[in-house]
């Protein structure tokens, strides 16, 4: 039986020899969904599963998905910012907190979220017919909970950075995904947690570096518990303890352990050894799993041949600590030419003396590799690491009991002794005695040296409520900035207008 259907960014695609395009809000009457076809052997239920994976980070090009477009969306950190002009004005409104409703990376990720939920939705509603594939029924259940973990990741993504969204668990023909309407977060929360409850059938370790694993799941739930308990839903104390404790279980799983080094955490040949990555994006250069310009010319200079698209803010900068981490997560000296080739000591200079008088983002440059020349690159994009986890139980932990716990200094320290130990910096780890303020000021701090460049820190300002105090020295880059104007308007993106020009229930 064959079914036409609009494709539509809210989860409507079809099935034909693995996934294939889902284009937004636009009728295309070829597109078919083979439904008593499918599914009738194991390599087409995995074949099925992996398509999710590049719509979540790369969706069908080189700059869709959250390992490229993403970064736009972060532009409100006080980390990132891009070169003032030329075709950046898209990440410039992120960076300025004047986000319209057609901006394009507004538009990107929004769809390859949506995209990839539809991919879930294919697999979930066709639950009966893959339990009549003739494989092992442990496998199963883990394919089935690997697409229950990534369906609940879209949508984690989509309330973190709209602060609301659209539930869809199943396919839609067009004339139903015309009448869906928004979740409230609060909604959108309660189903992330059920898809999470049914993904902790995973194992604790995968076959294929990259995959979901239990881990990755129990690191999801604690992210959501975090949100949960800050804003915009305030459920506080409660939700902040169920945080620390799900972030504990990863930490005595003994799955995984901090590098001694920060450096070997953005290696290219340690990327597989699953010491401290949890759950990552594995670039693949030879494949076509590669994670675009991200990594690559979109983070440097023009004197590296680069497209200049993320900067590192000067104000950033100057304000990082002359830590163990600084020379891997900041790269302030022009080292190759426009053709990657390093350059001699004497020509080398201060990437503050370029062309465009920034600094550049140290983390991702090792691409594996990948051609200097290319748009294309063989890096990581780290989700979730052995570092989230401790930061979660400090944070948390902290917040939850009126003051640090001894569990919350254990953790905090053993990502402070990593940065600091025989540092310039060394007196900033925290000593005995803290109270809940400065150990939470201490905790934020780390959050966003540790997780620069790793789209984290927006997250974290927004359910903190610390968007302007964060912003405080962002005038450095555009003096018409007063951090005072920023708003809880300002926290999460509007809906893309494609989606709410076709379906009024969206605004």
């Amino acid at each position: 039986m064959k079914k036409k259907i609009l494709s539509l960014a809210l989860g409507v695609c079809f099935l034909g020899g693995g996934f294939s395009s889902c284009d937004m809000l636009e009728e295309d009457t070829s597109l078919v969904m083979l439904t008593e076809t499918y599914f009738q052997s194991e390599n087409e239920l995995v074949g099925a599963i992996t398509p999710i994976y590049n719509y979540i980070f790369k969706d069908d090009t080189r700059f869709g998905g959250i390992s490229g477009r993403g970064f736009s969306l972060n532009c409100g950190d006080p980390a990132l910012t891009s070169i003032r002009g030329l075709n950046k004005q898209r990440m410039l409104e992120f960076d300025d907190f004047n986000v319209s409703a057609n901006n394009d990376d507004v538009t990107a990720v929004w769809k390859a979220m949506y995209r990839a939920i539809g991919a879930a939705n294919s697999i979930i509603s066709n639950k009966a017919k893959i339990e009549n594939i003739a494989m092992n029924k442990d496998k199963k259940a883990i394919y089935l909970a690997e697409t229950h973990f990534l369906r609940a990741l879209a949508y984690y993504n989509i309330v973190s950075y709209w602060g609301k969204g659209v539930i869809v668990e199943k396919l839609l023909n067009g004339e139903e995904a015309k009448l869906v309407k928004m979740s409230t977060a609060e909604e959108m929360y309660a189903f992330i947690l059920k898809d999470i409850d049914e993904a902790m059938g995973l194992p604790a370790t995968r076959d294929e570096m990259g995959r979901a694993n239990l881990d990755a799941v129990r690191m999801l739930q604690a992210y959501v518990y975090m949100n949960m308990a800050g804003y915009p839903l305030n459920k506080g104390a409660e939700y902040y303890q169920k945080a620390a404790d799900t972030a504990a279980e990863v930490i005595t799983s003994g799955q995984h352990s901090l590098y001694t080094d920060f450096s070997d955490l953005w290696k290219f040949d340690r990327r597989l050894d699953g010491k401290e990555h949890i759950f990552c994006f594995y670039g693949n250069y030879n494949l076509g799993r590669d994670l675009g310009s991200y990594g690559g010319k979109g983070f440097r200079g023009t004197e590296e041949g680069g497209w200049k698209d993320y900067m590192v803010e000067t104000a950033f900068y100057n304000n990082f600590p002359n830590d163990n981490r600084k020379a891997y997560t900041i790269y302030d000296v022009i080292k190759h030419d426009k053709k990657g080739k390093p350059l001699p000591v004497a020509k080398q200079k201060s990437c503050l003396d370029g062309k465009e008088g920034h600094v550049w983002i140290g983390k991702y440059r090792d691409l594996g590799g990948s051609p200097w020349k290319d748009v294309t690159t063989n890096t990581i994009y780290p989700i979730f690491r052995y570092a989230d986890a401790l930061l979660i139980v400090a944070e948390a932990d902290n917040l939850a009991n009126g003051g640090p716990t001894a569990r919350a200094y254990d953790a905090l320290r053993q990502v402070q002794h990593r940065a600091y130990d025989g540092s310039a910096s060394a007196a900033n780890i925290i000593a005995d005695g803290a109270d809940q303020s400065t150990f939470d000021t201490t905790v934020l701090n780390e959050r966003m040296w540790e997780f620069a460049f790793e789209n984290k820190t927006w997250i974290t300002m927004v359910r903190r409520q610390k968007v302007a105090e964060f912003n405080k020295d962002h005038a450095g880059e555009d003096p018409t900035f007063t951090a005072a104007s920023i708003t809880e308007v300002d926290y999460f993106f509007p809906i893309p207008e494609h989606e709410t020009l076709i379906n009024g229930n969206l605004k």
